[in-house]
């Protein structure tokens, strides 16, 4: 293991039985955006945005229905730096980024394959225990093709919800999710949203309106997380073992 999680270690080949069945492609995320809810940051007005707070952090991850119990806590890194899991042992590791009212965690316990509901159950107990904040959770994995899961609560209209892997079925209605914060479609720096063609749709730019702007890293942003070693119940380490351990 690297001290950095989720570096690509040395000498690890694609037939190695310790790697991960997703190697290359995964993004396992949910991020809280709580009011007073920031303007969108940009390349420049990132450099603004609050410092990463570590106490709030280990609050965080020991509040998560996918963790047990923390056994240790690394130096906070920037999370531009952090990749993808590449061995199993990647997947025992937690990020959590506190920045203002912002909230992001990187779990990939929130793994799915298209069969399960792992994001689900990990974003309904986001919305329950933050009714009032804007939430979007994300699962996209690398398989040999590439499924996607994409949750949004957004207070007072109902949930959006697609998932998919070439098709993406889709629940709810991305345009009301979008006037209900302030922002009409088409206008700059907006979603171009169409419910009649999701091919056209473009998933990251929606979910980085609704987080401010934190939905990806900038390329020369500085912001933090805090990085955690963690330990499962049961019953979780069963799921994220059905999801990436190669069979």
């Amino acid at each position: 293991m690297s001290p950095l999680p989720y570096e690509d270690p040395d000498g690890v080949s694609y037939d190695d039985p310790d790697r991960v069945s997703a190697p290359r492609l995964s993004v396992t995320r949910i991020t809280r955006i709580h009011p007073p809810f920031p303007a969108r940051y940009d390349q420049h007005t990132i450099t603004r945005a609050p410092a990463h707070d570590p106490v709030r952090a280990r609050q965080v991850v020991n509040e998560l229905s996918t963790v047990a119990g923390v056994l240790e806590e690394l130096d906070p890194v920037r999370r531009r730096d952090l990749g993808h899991p590449q061995v199993l042992a990647d997947l025992d590791y937690v990020t959590v980024g506190c920045w203002g009212s912002a909230v992001q965690i990187t779990d990939p316990a929130f793994g799915e394959g298209g069969i399960t509901y792992h994001l689900d159950d990990a974003f309904d107990a986001q919305v329950k225990e933050h009714p009032d904040a804007r939430i979007t959770g994300v699962c996209e994995m690398g398989f040999s093709e590439t499924y996607a899961k994409y949750l949004v609560h957004v207070p007072g209209v109902p949930r959006v919800s697609a998932d998919g892997w070439d098709d993406m079925y889709l629940t709810g209605d991305p345009v009301q999710t979008l006037r209900a914060i302030g922002v009409t479609p088409g206008e700059p720096g907006s979603a171009d949203v169409s419910v009649e063609d999701l091919e056209g749709f473009v998933w990251s730019a929606y979910l980085d309106v609704l987080s401010s702007g934190l939905h990806v890293p900038f390329v020369s942003e500085q912001l933090r997380v805090s990085v955690f070693k963690v330990t499962r119940s049961q019953d979780i380490q069963d799921a994220i073992e059905e999801v990436w351990h190669r069979h």
